[in-house]
């Protein structure tokens, strides 16, 4: 079977390699053994499936050992889509101006090298367009081209802003920022992924409200090279733990009348595991103390604004469990 099977290269949305198998199911990289092979775990391992196929190849892409025991079908369109991006993506890469790339000229090729099961080319603009956008060339190309030093810089419109730098992080920010900064003791700060350069992992914007200016003003941007994962590490292996985890950032769309007795169940479990799983607990402590105590859950709960998704109902069920 190992040798009929069709194997694809492509990529995750974070630019890490993915193999694609006979177009219906992907692997993500897990583990560079020893021998320099490397073992490939189906994107659904860490999704409520727990799938356990895996794949192991050598450095010339060669099948050294397949298990295909899936435990969901395969998704067609998710993985053509895929395809297409990391084909497009890549010939952006190769282009020496990317922002003279026609994107849709190149789906329309490939689409028709894939066949019928293939995405509409408005579900990958977004994602293409900021992928383009990531490839113009700032001043300042790497982490270590900041400086160090907490100096008075100017933007090109004349404005004053000073740089703040550790092993991790950039923050950059004007003195008037600073100083509603200083003044003002509730500060909000909101993560996204969609506008952080290629030299950084993730930007963080804090705001805070201003009566003066009747309005949310920005205080500071910061820029994050790595994640830290210490949390994740320590429970991506333990099935409750892990689902507990996820549970967390999904707090914000269920029923107020439920989060206390579900925060309480997970943090009782985490507590039978103390001495083997401190960092979560160090978390949770420090989310109760936060988003249960101080700040008013309604704040940030999102319950009676939306919809409820038909996909948090497992990770209910699991918890309730």
């Amino acid at each position: 079977m190992e040798g009929n099977l069709k194997i694809d290269i492509s990529e995750t949305n974070r630019g890490k390699e993915q193999i694609i198998i006979d177009r219906k199911f992907k692997y993500n990289f897990s583990k560079l053994k020893k021998d320099n092979t490397k073992i490939y775990k189906c994107t659904e391992y860490k999704t409520l499936n727990k799938c356990k196929s895996f794949i192991i190849l050598n450095d010339h892409k060669e099948v050294l050992n397949y298990d295909s025991s899936h435990n969901h079908p395969g998704n067609e369109i998710n993985v053509s889509k895929s395809l297409i991006k990391h084909k497009i993506k890549d010939e952006i890469k190769k282009s020496l101006i990317p922002s003279d790339i026609k994107s849709k000229l190149i789906f329309d090729k490939i689409s028709q090298e894939i066949g019928y099961i293939c995405p509409e080319y408005k579900t990958i603009k977004t994602q293409i367009t900021r992928y383009k956008n990531k490839q113009l060339f700032p001043n300042v190309k790497t982490f270590d081209e900041v400086p160090n030093v907490s100096e008075y810089y100017k933007t090109i419109r004349g404005e004053y802003f000073m740089i703040f730098k550790n092993s991790n992080k950039i923050i950059f920010q004007s003195p008037f920022q600073a100083k509603l900064f200083m003044e003002n003791k509730h500060i909000f700060a909101d993560g996204t992924f969609l506008i952080a350069p290629t030299n950084s992992y993730q930007v963080f914007i804090t705001r805070t409200y201003v009566t003066e200016l009747n309005c949310f003003y920005t205080t500071s941007i910061l820029l994050m090279t790595k994640k830290n994962k210490l949390c994740y590490k320590e429970v991506k292996d333990h099935n409750i733990l892990n689902t507990y985890y996820n549970a967390i950032s999904n707090l914000c769309f269920i029923n107020i009348e439920y989060i206390p007795d579900i925060f309480n169940k997970i943090k009782n479990t985490c507590k039978i595991y103390e001495s083997t799983y401190s960092q979560f607990l160090i978390f949770l402590d420090y989310f109760e103390k936060t988003f249960l105590n101080i700040y008013n859950i309604k704040y940030w709960n999102y319950y009676n604004n939306i919809d409820v998704m038909k996909w948090f109902l497992p990770i209910n069920l699991k918890i309730n469990t």
